[in-house]
């Protein structure tokens, strides 16, 4: 079996924050495997996401190595962030509408991940994304929090499914929504093959 790390972590979500909340594996078990056990996991899972450039990361990791109890907090922080998006967008995902906790909860990481946002309108009134604190160490959280909010204000809300073998949340972008498992190669071919091998053994 190969082994687990933020380099073999497959990215089937689909959809950035969707990716973050599955940077636990699998869902269904007791004690699922944790990818980001480090802060320093978290600055190669935001590079390999492209949240932070190659350059932007190695800052971030000094940043870090000379700060480790501020790291730690700011990776506890990200964890429970995590939670509470899992919870919320779990709900979503179940056709069941998030409780009023749970809201206020995705509702509190948004106004502290948004607030260092700034729009900047340019020439033919494009208007770009400037970040505030991309040296920050919670720079990672503010790009995770506006995907989620971009997936709560567009029109693919209810295409987020639930994996019915590993329990991750992906974007179903299939044409007719009937996707079952984030990824037909790992997850798809593993249920089949336990259906097979059972049916065979039964019989």
């Amino acid at each position: 079996m190969e082994e687990r790390s933020i380099d073999t972590l497959s990215l089937d979500g689909g959809w950035l924050c969707l990716d973050f909340i599955n940077t636990v594996h699998d869902r269904t078990v007791e004690k699922p495997f944790e990818y980001l056990a480090s802060y320093r996991d978290l600055i190669a899972w935001s590079v390999k996401l492209k949240l932070l450039a190659p350059s932007e990361g190695k800052k971030l990791a000094s940043v870090a190595e000379n700060n480790e109890e501020k790291a730690q907090k700011v990776l506890h922080q990200l964890i429970e962030a995590r939670s509470i998006l899992y919870k919320f967008f779990l709900d979503i995902a179940q056709n069941r509408v998030p409780g009023g906790d749970i809201q206020n909860q995705f509702n509190g990481l948004l106004r502290d991940g948004l607030q260092h946002l700034n729009l900047q309108v340019g020439k033919k009134l494009v208007v770009k994304h400037r970040w505030q604190n991309r040296s920050d160490m919670n720079f990672p959280f503010y790009r995770i929090i506006k995907s989620a909010y971009d997936l709560m204000t567009s029109d693919k809300l209810d295409r987020v499914k639930e994996c019915g073998a590993c329990g991750w949340l992906f974007l179903d972008q299939s044409k007719n929504k009937s996707r079952k498992w984030c990824s037909m190669e790992n997850c798809g071919s593993l249920v089949k093959a336990k259906r097979y091998y059972h049916k065979n053994k039964d019989g």
